[in-house]
């Protein structure tokens, strides 16, 4: 009989959970109404460079130690479009470590409610094959902030 292989199968961005958001504020505006809604702290940080060499906005705000970090990164702007995703989507906020559904409908909720927001939606991340090189961009780029501070 043949031993059956066994898989460990490694989730790379486990406890993600991404917003995205439709909406013509610009990103410091944008920042401003997270900012006040969600009582945090955005920080806007270099701009993070795609492989196509355009800039895009970069805001950080890390909790601390067994809290949630905050991205909110621009994918969309005059120079172009990072990401395409359906429906248009123009920033993304990215909440790192554990968040329960309760606690995360209520900042979905605040964040449709911004002026000028005209719709923000839940991505699937497991689903969604744009994702994955994306958040990695992401993640390199808050390394090299936090290794240069």
């Amino acid at each position: 009989m043949a031993k059956k292989k066994q898989k460990i199968v490694v989730e790379p961005f486990d406890d993600i959970k991404i917003i995205g958001i439709c909406t013509h504020l610009e990103d410091y505006k944008l920042a401003w109404h997270i900012n006040k809604l969600l009582n945090i702290n955005l920080v806007k940080y270099a701009d993070i460079i795609n492989e196509d060499e355009i800039g895009f906005s970069f805001y950080l705000y890390d909790g601390g130690e067994n809290c949630n970090t905050f991205n909110l990164v621009e994918i969309a702007n005059a120079d172009g479009r990072w990401v395409r995703f359906n429906p248009p989507t123009d920033y993304l906020i990215v909440i790192r470590n554990f968040i329960n559904d309760e606690n995360l409908m209520k900042i979905l909720d605040k964040i449709k409610h911004i002026e000028s927001v005209q719709f923000a939606y839940l991505i699937d991340v497991e689903t969604n094959n744009k994702i994955d090189a994306l958040l990695e961009d992401i993640e390199m780029h808050e390394i090299d902030i936090i290794n240069s501070h």
